[in-house]
């Protein structure tokens, strides 16, 4: 589970969301009280936010670019904004299990996105990138 920064607090997924919410109401209900600062808390779907558009390069290496407008535009062939920034990423495999790398972060201009950006991961694939980049010290969503 991905937490991300706000101005107002923290974001985190609808699931995680609904719970706490479930459990203050339950707290107000029955004893009175509310959780501290559950007023700073707001959701976001990973389907929406962790949306995607890939491209494989020669060097084993993926970029990544998590942008809904990107994945819902794409195939129009017109994009938004003119440029996006693409996080480079390698996959590590290792004996039982694999895990991304951060190696860079680039920009992208729109006419490369339509041309080389072929494919997409998973959901659950892009936001281990992201929490991956994340730990590396990369604000990819700012």
């Amino acid at each position: 589970m991905i937490r991300l920064k706000t101005p107002q607090g923290w974001s985190i997924p609808i699931k995680e969301y609904d719970k706490l919410q479930k459990k203050n109401l339950k707290e107000i209900k029955y004893h009175n009280r509310q959780i501290k600062d559950f007023d700073k808390l707001t959701a976001y779907y990973p389907e929406v936010l962790f949306k995607n558009v890939t491209r494989n390069n020669s060097d084993g290496t993926l970029d990544i670019i998590v942008d809904s407008g990107v994945a819902t535009e794409f195939h129009t062939g017109f994009l938004p904004k003119r440029f996006y920034k693409a996080l480079r990423m390698k996959k590590d495999k290792g004996l039982l299990s694999s895990k991304w790398n951060y190696l860079d972060i680039i920009q992208v201009s729109e006419s490369e996105i339509i041309k080389s950006f072929d494919s997409s991961v998973s959901i659950d694939e892009a936001e281990k990138i992201v929490e991956a980049s994340i730990k590396k010290g990369v604000k990819y969503f700012d």
